[in-house]
């Protein structure tokens, strides 16, 4: 009877020991899976990046085999710009998990951010042959081939992403990107018709669908989708104002709508330099000089180098009979490129219209030895020594222009023998 007590004592002992060892495991693993869907929680739902990392440390530390925590902190490290730490645990992931279809997708996109195509490539085939099935891995995989320039490879695999999930507005995006890479611009904008449908703010879909339709010559309908894409991509209504300025001023009598739009890229953008030009250039052509100045004078203000802006300059103060400004501004036009010889002829202008001969023939003569057969040179170089009666020196540019303009040189003519 002593020794049977003694035994059960044991076995108590045994019983007792292994609940306690069960439940401990129990209770680890429960606090694993705690802590995962707690982080996922931070990443998913909060974009709490940062605030994720300790979850997954802690699930490495109970369980340094546990693949998903690996995968899961790849894409924190991703999404805080940590990319080499990101690639070491999502390759961590695959050796734990080698048909790890999500780690290799996302492996491949790092690599597409750093411009390693082949790279980029295997890791999404190696996603495709773990997971057939794997849409967003033949999306990626459609994406390299793209940037490879493989457009009909990229076709199929967009295609082939579709035909898994056929709902899929990126997928459809980069079909039409593709398209629009090789002229077929109508394809492209049926599937990108496609994409909008399915995300009606895709700002980005919005945009080529834009561009395609301008190169369609459809005009009306391209404003329509890049307004549609500028009011989705408030960080680039800027050049997405831009791109419609353009369109208008290549329009005729669409002028005020033109600076209408490039106004509304230097709201977006005060530093909008291109725009404050154009806004200046078609002022210009509408006779508005002084908005014309205002606006090159905007120009200035943000690059004192701008090409070709005090010539311009210079035209509008003439336009108005500013001959003291443009002459300014033609000086400082020869002294920004001095073998311009257009800039050395408005000078010579301006200086005629004020009378001052000797300075305008000095401008003038200059403007003919970098160009030579500069008719309107020859002319203004030929009235002016009709003004100082020296005949022979205008006949003589007479006769130049004899070779260069039939009809300049007998303007000149009537004027030297009227």
């Amino acid at each position: 009877m002593k020794n049977m007590r003694k035994k059960i004592g044991t076995i108590t002992i045994i019983i007792i020991w292994f609940s306690i060892f069960s439940g401990a495991i129990y209770s680890q693993e429960k606090t694993v899976d705690e802590l995962y869907f707690q982080g996922v929680d931070k990443i998913e739902n909060h974009q709490q990046f940062k605030e994720a990392l300790p979850y997954f440390q802690q699930i490495i530390k109970l369980d340094p085999k546990n693949a998903d925590a690996h995968y899961q902190m790849g894409k924190i490290y991703r999404n805080i710009g940590q990319i080499d730490q990101a690639m070491a645990y999502y390759e961590n992931a695959i050796a734990l998990r080698p048909d790890y279809s999500s780690a290799y997708y996302e492996l491949g996109l790092l690599y597409i951010e750093l411009g390693k195509k082949s790279e980029a490539m295997n890791s999404f085939k190696q996603a495709i042959k773990s997971n057939p099935d794997f849409s967003r891995a033949h999306y990626g995989l459609g994406l390299v081939y793209n940037e490879l320039e493989r457009y009909d490879d990229s076709i199929i695999a967009f295609e082939q992403a579709l035909i898994i999930e056929p709902s899929d507005p990126q997928a459809y995006y980069g079909l039409g990107i593709t398209y629009e890479k090789i002229g077929k611009y109508q394809e492209s904008i049926n599937v990108l018709e496609k994409a909008v449908s399915y995300q009606p703010d895709y700002g980005k879909a919005f945009y080529h669908l834009g561009m395609n339709y301008k190169e369609l010559n459809m005009l009306q309908e391209a404003v329509e989708n890049l307004e549609k894409a500028a009011n989705y991509l408030k960080d680039s209504s800027d050049a997405i104002y831009y791109s419609i300025g353009m369109i208008y001023k290549n329009m005729e009598k669409k002028e005020i709508d033109a600076i209408n739009y490039f106004k509304k890229a230097t709201i977006a953008n005060p530093q909008y330099i291109d725009a404050y030009f154009y806004i200046g250039w078609l002022n210009n052509s509408l006779g508005q000089y002084d908005k014309t100045i205002a606006a090159y004078q905007e120009v200035i203000k943000l690059d004192p180098n701008y090409t070709y802006i005090y010539y311009n300059l210079g035209w509008a103060y003439g336009e108005l009979e500013r001959y003291e400004e443009a002459a300014e501004n033609f000086k400082l036009a020869v002294a920004q490129n001095q073998g311009d010889a257009d800039a050395y002829y408005g000078l010579g202008w301006a200086n005629s219209q004020m009378e001052k001969y000797d300075e305008a023939k000095e401008s003038l003569i200059k403007a003919i030895q970098l160009q030579p057969d500069y008719i309107y040179a020859h002319y203004s170089l030929g009235m002016i020594y009709l003004i100082e009666k020296d005949r022979n020196a205008a006949l003589d540019e007479y006769k130049i222009l004899k070779d260069l303009d039939e009809n300049t040189a007998n303007r000149l003519f009537d004027m030297i023998y009227q």
